[in-house]
């Protein structure tokens, strides 16, 4: 099982994806990212810079994108909460407008997962006896339905980090417009809202969400005993149902190796193996007996962990002595349940980047991976059944009847902030996404943007490792993206393309490109090591082929550092056009090489 590797904690910067996409202004010339003062023009997300090698790996200590989505059950809508600003900067109906009717009647949406991209997935209950329906909301850019060249989507018109579910400005709500009670995918008006569907019978009670390692989402049905997976792209289902008879699904997460751990309101786990979808095997493992109820869940320190209402949270270790799953026989369910001690009575539970513990009912508690107690304080808000963390390891609690959320210091368990939100917040779910990138698809990402100055601007060639600083370690990647536009806030309406290593050709045209590069390790835990970032543009290709035969390569290189001194006017040996002419301007053109690390061309 692929957990959270406890280590100290180590200073990185919050990726904020439309938040916070950070923007590099610099001439034409000026193409390679390779020390930390290069790589802070970017934003930082679980990565940070190793002095060492001069290259970025993943931060020891596990974080997440600087968002919480709250799922407002008594009004059925999800707020979107800046958790560096503390503001509300959206709120989406999950159904269409009604008045407020409490956390357990109507659609009620309570239940939310976060993806690698900062999606939001949120399942509606739907307490009415309808099927269970579930909504994708984008992280950024969204879908043009209108046609007016915008994306119409909620916002905070007015500024004041809240948002009026009163004003179609700062919250459009969809109608019901053919009277159907279904939510049509022509009814949705709010345009970063990607899909809505609904999945299964007629009273299933979805009360459970979550995301596999592949992308895709499984949706548990509480009255109907069994899951379906859901594709993340369209909402199609692509299994199901996957019956889990004797458990009733209440909350799922999915570890690293793709094995869904399933919660409930009863003594009763349950084990999926989402591998074995589209095989001849039942990807239901089945079940095991919890020493108590169970509520709430988190995965953390190669352990399960289940919230209840009592003393102690249930603490489930797969790879326990008498079981040694998967070491000796590969079954998740011969593991050993124990009871952590001095937690005291709560529902919801939560791990942070170290792997300590929280959860919170009329007092929020953190409690270190061996059991011992970081820190209790009272609860301002009603009884809450959420608990998450955010990106700066902060603890956010819902509060379910007192319609506010809490934030408290993450180190001293201070209270920083009451915010009032939607009716109800229910949410208890990866409301953040710590889980999702911390322990099903461990990942850290870095955005940086490079304006070239002119429209237009042909971007031809992406290259990094070239250093010996580089190093991708067996089982462990590294995935560069990019996208290029004109106009730098149209960015986030471009889907990114994946990059191959110094291949020229890329076709990429607009003044801004902007690269994502994500890191992962390997099944050890085990950091890539990502290096030198460079970047060229056909223009440069052309400079940087000083002796013109067609190719620029270690002849070209060497041609600019043997000229080495003051430059004249216009010399074209000066690349970066600063007056002198050193290395800098030889490493400049490191990325138009031709060939991997600027080998010479073989005479055809």
């Amino acid at each position: 099982m692929k957990m959270i590797r406890k280590a100290k904690p180590s200073l990185f910067v919050s990726l904020g994806l439309t938040l916070a996409i950070a923007s590099s202004a610099v001439s034409s010339q000026e193409v390679v990212y390779t020390i930390d003062s290069d790589f802070v023009q970017g934003s930082l997300n679980s990565l940070e810079y190793n002095a060492l090698t001069e290259s970025l790996i993943l931060s020891e200590t596990g974080s997440t994108f600087p968002v919480l989505w709250v799922a407002n059950a008594g009004e059925d809508s999800v707020s979107k909460i800046n958790t560096d600003t503390d503001c509300e900067e959206a709120r989406y109906s999950t159904w269409f407008f009604t008045n407020f009717h409490g956390a357990y009647s109507g659609p009620a949406p309570s239940r939310t997962a976060v993806d690698i991209e900062g999606n939001v997935y949120v399942a509606n209950r739907h307490f009415d006896n309808k099927p269970p329906s579930v909504m994708k909301i984008l992280a950024e850019g969204g879908i043009d339905r209108n046609g007016n060249g915008v994306i119409d989507t909620s916002r905070d018109v007015n500024g004041d980090c809240s948002i009026d579910r009163n004003d179609p400005n700062e919250m459009p709500m969809p109608v019901d417009s053919n009277g159907n009670g279904i939510y049509d995918a022509d009814e949705i008006v709010d345009e970063r809202i990607a899909w809505v569907k609904q999945i299964g019978e007629d009273r299933g009670l979805g009360r459970s969400l979550c995301i596999a390692p592949d992308g895709n989402i499984w949706l548990g049905m509480y009255n109907a005993s069994e899951y379906y997976r859901v594709d993340s792209d369209d909402g199609t289902v692509l299994n199901g149902p996957i019956g889990t008879p004797g458990h009733s699904p209440y909350g799922c997460l999915i570890d690293g190796d793709g094995i869904l751990w399933s919660a409930t309101l009863s003594s009763v786990m349950a084990v999926i193996d989402t591998n074995l979808v589209n095989t001849a095997n039942d990807p239901f493992l089945g079940t095991k007996s919890i020493r108590t109820s169970g509520y709430g869940i988190a995965l953390a320190n190669d352990k399960v962990y289940f919230g209840r209402s009592g003393r102690d949270f249930n603490e489930y270790d797969p790879n326990a002595p008498e079981g040694a799953a998967p070491a000796n026989d590969g079954n998740p369910l011969t593991g050993e349940f124990t009871l952590a001690p001095n937690f005291n009575t709560q529902y919801g539970i939560s791990s942070d980047g170290d792997g300590n513990l929280i959860g919170g009912l009329s007092t929020v508690i953190k409690t270190r991976p061996d059991g011992t107690r970081a820190w209790s304080t009272p609860n301002p808000t009603s009884a809450s059944v959420g608990v998450a963390v955010d990106s700066n390891q902060n603890v956010w609690v819902m509060g379910l009847n007192s319609n506010n959320v809490a934030k408290f210091d993450g180190a001293t368990g201070n209270q920083l902030l009451i915010k009032p939100v939607g009716a109800n917040p229910y949410t208890y779910s990866d409301s953040t996404g710590f889980a999702a990138r911390n322990v099903t698809d461990r990942s850290g990402i870095w955005i940086v943007t490079r304006d070239s100055g002119s429209p237009g601007t042909e971007w031809d060639m992406v290259s990094w490792n070239n250093e010996p600083d580089g190093d991708i370690p067996p089982g462990s990647s590294i995935r560069v993206r990019y996208r290029a536009s004109d106009v730098e806030n149209h960015l986030e309406l471009i889907s990114y393309q994946d990059a191959s290593n110094g291949n020229p050709g890329l076709g990429a045209v607009g003044r801004f490109m902007q690269m994502r590069v994500e890191l992962r390790p390997n099944d050890d835990g085990d950091s890539p090591h990502f290096s030198d970032l460079a970047l060229s543009t056909l223009a440069e290709f052309g400079a940087c082929d000083v002796n013109e035969d067609g190719f620029v390569d270690r002849f070209d290189l060497n041609l600019i550092t043997s000229a080495s001194g003051p430059a004249a006017a216009n010399d074209p040996l000066d690349i970066d056009s600063n007056g002198v002419i050193n290395r800098l301007d030889a490493r400049a053109c490191v990325d138009s090489c031709t060939n991997a690390r600027c080998a010479v061309t073989a005479p055809q």
